[in-house]
């Protein structure tokens, strides 16, 4: 892990975190990519307190501000830290004050004018990180800037108001259906003036921004997750995989976003002999976890749902036997999707957002159910339990599907978003 950024790097990826996330997993794919080709890449994480959960491609320079971040509020003084909660929520309420009420003076505002305000009223709202990060940048100047998830591109937006290099930023879910309190909706259009190129990773997340940011539509394109189709085209799971046999498989972070519960409900209204041979296995981990263990307690006899925790190598879970399962609220495009269609397997997604849909087509290349309708998901994974061909048929097809999201299909779009030569 590095301290400083080298000047005039040739991209540098920013992110709030290394901790389990699709974002996390697309932005070091990349950073691997580009190191490969001979760029020189860094990589800058902003929030304290999170682990690391992947493992770090070589030639990749990382520097993790969360620490200094932390070490802000780090003086056990109470006297102290009274003060500065004080003053911080101070600053807060004026900053939203000025955006309640004085915004018709600050939305006249265009790139790099007065970016001392700018920078105030990003420090006031978002605290110190944004200092950090504005530094940071204004020391190396980096040649370009690749920005995922929408408060680290509104942060990266303000750190380079006035700055030179070119500016990427990705948002990664419909605006419509995650909505950023107040005021993050009303900061997006106007620090995006900053953005020299707003992309989405699904047409569907894109529809939905240039719906809600028309003004800004002419700036936004379309730029894919990539796959690495090497580490996932396999012919079964790994021996080493608690997946040796056919199951039910979800790999996601464990919050409501996500519909687990719904994926527990539907599995427990199976048959028994379909629980019998096809457990349900859940990888991944997050705030839902102990809720979801109590209800599949609750539901269901003892080791017929697994809980395996975050899985840095979800790959190889993936047998092409088993039936990959993604009941979610809302989505944008989730790389464990890609990867399991990748791996051949067949798939089961619910209709809840256009992400998903634009790579599963019902029951061609796998198997669509409306959103919160546990029945008929449970339904539709006792049908593919009980049809191997049908399973095999779906899975070939996703296989070839995902060939257009590979590196090398995709590698012109994101060479052309970042201003890369070909």
């Amino acid at each position: 892990m590095q301290s400083s950024l080298p000047r005039h790097c040739d991209l540098v990826i920013v992110l709030p975190h290394l901790g389990p996330g699709g974002a996390q997993k697309v932005a070091l794919m990349a950073a691997e990519h580009y190191v490969r080709d001979g760029l020189r890449v860094a990589l800058i994480t902003l929030l304290p307190d999170k682990s690391l959960a992947h493992a770090l491609p070589d030639g990749l320079l990382w520097i993790d501000l969360g620490p200094e971040v932390a070490a802000t509020w780090s003086n056990r003084a109470m006297a102290a830290r009274a003060k500065r909660f004080l003053v911080a929520w101070s600053r807060r309420l004026l900053a939203w004050f000025a955006f309640s009420v004085c915004w018709g003076v600050l939305q006249p505002l265009r790139r790099g004018q007065n970016p001392a305000l700018v920078h105030w009223l990003l420090t006031s709202i978002s605290g110190q990180q944004a200092t950090l990060l504005r530094d940071l940048l204004r020391r190396g100047q980096p040649v370009r800037v690749l920005s995922l998830l929408t408060r680290t591109n509104l942060l990266c937006c303000q750190a380079l108001w006035a700055l030179p290099g070119h500016l990427v930023v990705s948002e990664r879910n419909d605006p419509c259906l995650q909505m950023q309190p107040f005021p993050w909706p009303r900061l997006q259009p106007w620090l995006w003036q900053r953005a020299d190129v707003i992309t989405a990773n699904t047409a569907g997340v894109l529809e939905g921004l240039q719906r809600c940011y028309p003004d800004q539509a002419a700036d936004m394109h379309l730029l894919p997750n990539p796959l690495e189709l090497s580490a996932v085209t396999v012919d079964s799971c790994s021996a080493a995989s608690p997946a040796t046999t056919p199951c039910f498989l979800a790999v996601c972070r464990l919050v409501p976003q996500k519909g687990m519960d719904l994926l527990v409900r539907a599995y427990a209204q199976l048959p028994e002999e379909i629980r019998t041979g096809w457990p349900l296995l859940i990888a991944g981990d997050g705030p839902e976890r102990q809720a979801l263990e109590a209800l599949a307690a609750t539901l269901l006899a003892p080791g017929q749902v697994r809980f395996l925790g975050f899985q840095s190598q979800p790959h190889t879970l993936y047998c092409r036997e088993s039936i990959f399962v993604l009941s979610s609220r809302f989505e944008g495009m989730p790389n464990a999707l890609l990867e399991a269609m990748g791996a051949g397997l067949a798939v089961i997604v619910s209709d809840a957002s256009p992400g998903p849909l634009e790579v599963v087509t019902h029951a061609t290349s796998g198997w669509v159910v409306p959103t919160e309708r546990v029945s008929l998901l449970a339904e539709a994974m006792q049908r593919l339990a009980e049809d191997p061909a049908l399973r095999r048929q779906l899975g070939t097809a996703a296989a070839g599907l995902m060939q257009a999201h590979s590196w090398d299909a995709l590698d012109p779009t994101w060479s052309e978003a970042l201003r890369l030569d070909p």
